[in-house]
């Protein structure tokens, strides 16, 4: 950005301005500090420094999860590891897309109301049933698409054949041969 001439009118020139900015959500404020923006000497627009936006995009969000009585980057954090998970398991057991876990921990993106009371009830749980994760697993395995019983025929004879997670065959084959060497190896 051309930080000497104004981008929304084209005639004034920028002046750099760091200041506290107060913001307000609900009825509650948060200052960020040294907030930096562009003020316009003409049609008086402000624009916002890219350092700034970033640093308060974090402090804005966890402002909004406190206000709305939500868990912090921080305590998703550490009921993760509580649980033992990386943040793809972590989304791979509760959703939320793949990198769901690490945008809520750093403070990018704020959880749903579910996820939060979900996340608040595995911390309270896992103290006294600690095997809920090995079940929730389970329960993920099992309804996984990529872990289907695939019914092939091979010579006019039926085999049942288990595709495992992260097998990438994709021709009848492909799975036609894995299912010949499973064979070969149970008789």
């Amino acid at each position: 950005m051309d930080r000497s001439k104004c981008p929304i009118c084209g005639l004034g020139k920028l002046t750099k301005k760091v200041s506290d900015e107060v913001f307000e959500y609900k009825g509650n404020e948060v200052v960020v500090p040294r907030y930096t923006t562009y003020v316009c000497n003409v049609c008086g627009e402000s624009i916002v420094d890219n350092k700034s936006l970033k640093k308060s995009s974090k402090i804005l969000k966890d402002f909004q999860r406190k206000v709305d009585g939500f868990l912090s980057g921080e305590e998703i954090k550490r009921i993760r590891r509580k649980l033992g998970l990386t943040q793809e398991e972590m989304s791979q057991i509760l959703g939320g897309g793949k990198k769901a876990f690490a945008r809520y921990e750093t403070g990018e993106v704020s959880q749903s109301m579910a996820m939060d009371n979900l996340l608040r009830v595995l911390d309270y749980v896992i103290d006294r049933v600690p095997d809920v994760i090995t079940y929730l697993r389970q329960i993920r395995r099992l309804s996984n698409p990529a872990e289907e019983i695939k019914v092939i025929y091979l010579d006019k004879v039926r085999y049942k054949y288990k595709i495992h997670k992260g097998y990438k065959s994709t021709t009848e084959e492909e799975v036609n041969f894995e299912a010949k060497q499973q064979d070969s190896l149970c008789a």
